[in-house]
């Protein structure tokens, strides 16, 4: 049974203005990942109830955050982007995200 996914608004902010192409890749990704969320690579340290999936599209690279609820089988996108920053911001997102809660 696939898994459930929902997104947080800076993922929803993030994806809305990727190009088309990579939209297309993405919804691809997203689909692989609902059917095994393992697929991905676990983080450590700061990061470690996250899992990150890689991607090409357009000649570049892209990461796709996310982290896993195993008690409901949901899936929660939390960032996409290049490599370039890409763990340090999301990092800086989840503490002010987690501090807002």
């Amino acid at each position: 049974m696939p898994w459930r996914g929902q997104a947080v608004p800076r993922y929803n902010k993030r994806r809305k203005k990727l190009p088309l192409e990579v939209q297309r890749a993405l919804n691809d990704v997203q689909t692989a990942i609902l059917k095994d969320p393992f697929v991905g690579e676990k983080k450590r340290g700061a990061l470690s109830s996250v899992w990150v999936e890689k991607f090409r599209a357009q000649d570049d690279q892209y990461l796709v955050a996310y982290e896993i609820d195993e008690k409901v089988q949901t899936v929660t996108f939390l960032d996409i982007g290049q490599h370039e920053n890409f763990y340090r911001d999301l990092e800086r997102y989840r503490k002010t995200r987690q501090s807002g809660e």
